[in-house]
């Protein structure tokens, strides 16, 4: 598994979130905002996003990870919740670490 082809799921769901959601998905990228300002899905669409990456991980991998902890908190205005591709390489982070 590399940070591509999480990204690739991680989309793949966030199109499937903004249907479920009446939402235009046409635009979605790895860009697209997940958290925060500009942010197409709210707080509770996240978390299942998040969920599906540790799914996915866990089915992957054999590695059982938590994306949402103490390091993943906000810090100077940044969070690793920010799009696709800052989602994926926390969620690799994880993987190496575990």
């Amino acid at each position: 598994m590399n940070q591509a082809e999480l990204i690739d799921v991680i989309l793949a769901e966030l199109k499937v979130i903004c249907e479920e959601n009446g939402i235009d998905g046409s635009r979605v990228d790895r860009q697209t905002a997940l958290f925060g300002a500009g942010s197409i899905i709210d707080s509770l669409a996240l978390v299942g996003l998040i969920i599906k990456v540790e799914e996915y991980v866990l089915e992957k991998t054999g590695k059982e990870i938590e994306v949402i902890d103490e390091a993943a908190i906000i810090t100077e205005g940044k969070t690793p919740f920010e799009n696709a591709a800052t989602l994926a390489e926390l969620a690799l982070l994880k993987v190496n670490e575990a």
